[in-house]
């Protein structure tokens, strides 16, 4: 109820605070039943539609950071504690960032249509967390990793989240440009804060000299400027670099972060989306323990022994799938269709004579989950 599952309270609670369903009353009694069927109008495109307004602030930050570099940075270099190819390598980074953003943006994410699906079926189900599933919107059979986005309104093969900075969702086809931009952007920023740091100790100690400088105390006394003093000055008469530099350093810590973490995802052999599936059949299988420990008398246990991951097939294969798809891979079909147990055609697979049975799909718009025995609601 309290835990991190998403039917139970606190994600009930987040869910209300992080959709901002928490301010439509507060909007309706302010500015009326009009208004706010007009803000549910734009919180409907914005927020569940696609749009190119991050997109957008994306560039104006680059835009904006450019025209700070060229107007305020570039005049300081060279200096003594800069070399003036700098001078050079800010316009190459930044040309560098924009091209990886536009190759994240526009290429395919996975996109399941009946033409490609055989292409997404390499993997097979693993009978956990994904089961053979119609999507009803789609009119098409989801292949295993697969999750129908309300957002841009397809299915999505190897789904991991959809990104509203780069306005399209990240799939199997597009993974590896998603870590290669925030890894790129994240080292961009880096260079930025040693640029801008290089800079601001060229100003303190050779422009400055505030490593000399001193005052006098209340008592007449001389003491020498603090670190804190300095950092006071140099803000004071050099708010841009400063802030320029600060800025940079947070954004750079917090897109490596984000890198690491999928790096993480990638050696669990998991995704975004799959890991929020984990949590919720570990919370079920507590439950459900948990319940028939209550019923015995028993000590409630809080360990989850959790099915195996079959996707997890080591660091270097997982890594490898994500660098070359298996989508994009030219392999054997006989071997295609073994892995895959689902969808056989166009590949070379020689069916037996006679009658064939219909392969089941449950037809549901929410991803196929095959829950172990007593969890499954069709279970004998």
């Amino acid at each position: 109820m309290f835990g991190a599952s998403s039917t139970g309270c606190i994600g009930v609670m987040h869910d209300w605070l992080t959709s901002c369903y928490c301010l439509r009353p507060i909007f309706r009694r302010v500015c009326g039943p009009r208004c706010q069927r007009f803000w549910r109008r734009i919180e409907y495109v914005c927020c569940w539609r696609p749009n190119p307004l991050l997109q957008l602030f994306y560039l104006a930050l680059m835009g904006g950071g450019f025209y700070l570099y060229y107007s305020k940075t570039l005049p300081l270099i060279p200096n003594p504690r800069l070399a003036e190819w700098h001078r050079y390598s800010g316009y190459a980074v930044m040309s560098g960032g924009l091209v990886i953003f536009m190759l994240a943006s526009f290429c395919d994410p996975g996109g399941v249509t009946a033409a490609n699906l055989h292409r997404f079926s390499r993997v097979p189900f693993d009978n956990v967390i994904y089961a053979p599933k119609m999507c009803r919107t789609c009119n098409v059979p989801r292949p295993p990793r697969s999750h129908h986005c309300s957002i841009c309104n397809m299915c999505v093969a190897r789904f991991d989240h959809h990104c509203p900075w780069l306005n399209s969702c990240v799939g199997e086809r597009n993974y590896r440009w998603f870590l290669l931009f925030l890894i790129y952007h994240s080292g961009l920023c880096f260079y930025a804060t040693y640029i801008h740091g290089r800079i601001l100790q060229y100003l303190a100690v050779d422009v400055h000299r505030l490593p000399e400088a001193f005052f006098y105390d209340e008592a007449g006394k001389a003491q020498p400027v603090s670190m804190m003093q300095s950092f006071q000055y140099l803000f004071l008469h050099h708010n841009v670099t400063m802030a320029v530099c600060l800025f940079c350093t947070v954004i750079a810590f917090a897109l490596f972060g984000f890198w690491a973490y999928h790096i993480w995802l990638v050696r669990c052999g998991t995704t975004t989306n799959e890991t929020f599936k984990w949590g919720d059949l570990e919370d079920e299988l507590r439950h459900q323990m948990n319940k028939k420990q209550k019923a015995k008398g028993e000590k409630l246990t809080k360990k989850v022994n959790l099915p195996k991951n079959e996707y997890n097939r080591g660091f270097l294969t997982n890594l490898g799938e994500v660098l070359v798809p298996l989508s994009s891979r030219v392999t054997n079909g006989f071997v295609e269709a073994r892995l895959a147990r689902g969808v056989t055609e166009e590949f070379p697979v020689q069916k037996p004579a006679g009658p064939q049975p219909e392969e089941e799909y449950e037809t549901d718009s929410d991803d196929g989950a095959a829950l172990p025995g007593a969890l499954h609601p069709h279970a004998d």
